[in-house]
């Protein structure tokens, strides 16, 4: 996958939240073709784990991401990145409501908080942009694809999830994370123009995503949940501030 070219503009008010967004998505995290060890379980095992496992009742990976159009949630994870100059770690927090959708990520430096959240709304798609000192700003983005490219994960369960023939899943085992039974199965991409080389992808049965482990270019992203809600309230979808397009007032 190829990033879009980053760009921080100085003196803009969202310089500060902006540099987490792109210490995430610009510093060394596309997704490299080589298995990290601990993402992708050994090609001998899968198929005996996955037989063991499939008895218990779990879906198939295609029956998760048919529910995942459909589930209600509001999950948070903690977020932790390997390699690159230099490693990092955040929160995220995913809101979905079917036909809305809402990601934040926050991080804190110094003392200073900053936060930055996707909304991807029937109306359109806006970037806002808050934190330490910082009056709450709202942009609108051309579209929800490229809004992603800021945020590796969502980007990739946005592509299972609308591209489910580009990617197969193996299912290697089930554990519990954040209170839920999760499945868990290797993903591979099927398709040359698939975002996603390999990953570990864990679900609860009603497609819910409680963790992503994928290898990125000198190192490894991990996104594993930490709090999980069934019921989200339509004011969770309402914007901060009053969104405004790019180069316009």
């Amino acid at each position: 996958m190829t990033y879009r070219r980053c760009v921080v503009k100085r003196g803009s008010a969202a310089a500060l939240v902006f540099a987490f967004v792109i210490a995430a998505s610009c510093g060394g995290t596309t997704p490299s073709g080589t298995t990290t060890s601990g993402v992708t379980a050994t090609t001998a095992a899968s198929g005996t784990v996955a037989a063991a496992t499939a008895s218990s009742g779990s879906p198939s990976f295609a029956q998760i991401l048919t529910s995942a159009k459909a589930s209600e949630y509001k999950v948070t994870y903690k977020l932790t990145a390997t390699g690159g100059t230099e490693g990092f770690t955040g929160e995220q927090s995913w809101y979905f409501k079917p036909p809305r959708a809402r990601f934040d990520f926050s991080s804190s430096v110094s003392g200073q908080t900053a936060s930055v959240s996707l909304y991807s709304l029937p109306d359109g798609t806006y970037m806002c942009f808050g934190g330490t000192g910082q009056t709450a700003q709202c942009i609108g983005m051309s579209g929800l694809e490229t809004a992603l490219q800021q945020n590796p994960a969502a980007l990739y369960q946005e592509s299972f999830v609308e591209h489910p023939d580009q990617f197969t899943g193996v299912l290697v085992e089930t554990r519990q994370i954040a209170g839920q039974q999760a499945h868990c199965y290797d993903v591979k991409a099927t398709a040359a123009t698939a975002v996603l080389s390999d990953g570990r992808f864990c679900y609860s049965a009603q497609g819910i995503p409680l963790l992503q482990r994928f290898a990125v270019q000198g190192g490894t992203w991990s996104l594993e949940a930490t709090n999980l809600s069934l019921t989200v309230p339509d004011s969770d979808f309402t914007l901060p501030a009053k969104a405004t397009t790019i180069g316009k007032p």
